[in-house]
């Protein structure tokens, strides 16, 4: 099995009632979470436990360079209808806002499906890998459906759903 990583788009915070959308990586080659220090709310920084800034040799990027910790902060994540707590390591330079390493999807994954572009949580509820411009890797839309609203559905409190369309006016757009 490959190491692959998939987007999506969850949310985060340090107080579970005020959640803040965000754009994830499920990475299922990086060990911890991380969440890059610039992509905390100001707030939020206050609850960061600090550490001396080292470079661990067990630590890298995919470009294989040493990764500098921080600091450790502990967030509430809401993927799906889950809502839980945990831990991330707080990392200067990172190419993305936040990595839910094995250690989330260990504890919280049931699986990730990429030919049905969902992550499925062990409560059963799922979130969407997102294909477009926010994934580098793929900036195809690949697969086209069509959607149509045949009754009313009823979210849950904060819960966030995010749709792709494509339309005849040019490139994708998004609807939260």
């Amino acid at each position: 099995m490959g190491l692959h990583n998939y987007r999506i788009m969850a949310c985060l915070g340090t107080d579970r009632g005020a959640l803040q959308a965000s754009p994830m990586v499920v990475d299922t080659g990086a060990g911890p979470s991380f969440i890059r220090r610039d992509a905390l709310a100001p707030s939020w920084r206050a609850h960061v436990t600090p550490q001396p800034a080292v470079a661990t040799h067990r630590l890298r990027d995919a470009n294989n360079r040493s990764l500098v910790t921080s600091g450790h902060i502990v967030v509430w994540v809401q993927a799906g209808a889950r809502l839980v707590s945990h831990g991330f390591l707080v990392v200067d330079d990172l190419s993305v806002d936040v990595i839910l390493g094995c250690d989330f999807i260990d504890e919280h994954a049931h699986a990730i499906l990429p030919p049905d572009q969902q992550v499925r949580w062990r409560d059963g509820s799922a979130t969407a890998i997102l294909r477009g411009p926010l994934d580098d890797g793929d900036r195809t839309m690949g697969v086209s459906r069509v959607l149509r609203a045949t009754s009313k559905t009823l979210l849950p409190a904060m819960a966030a759903t995010v749709v792709w369309v494509r339309t005849q006016l040019g490139g994708p757009r998004t609807s939260v």
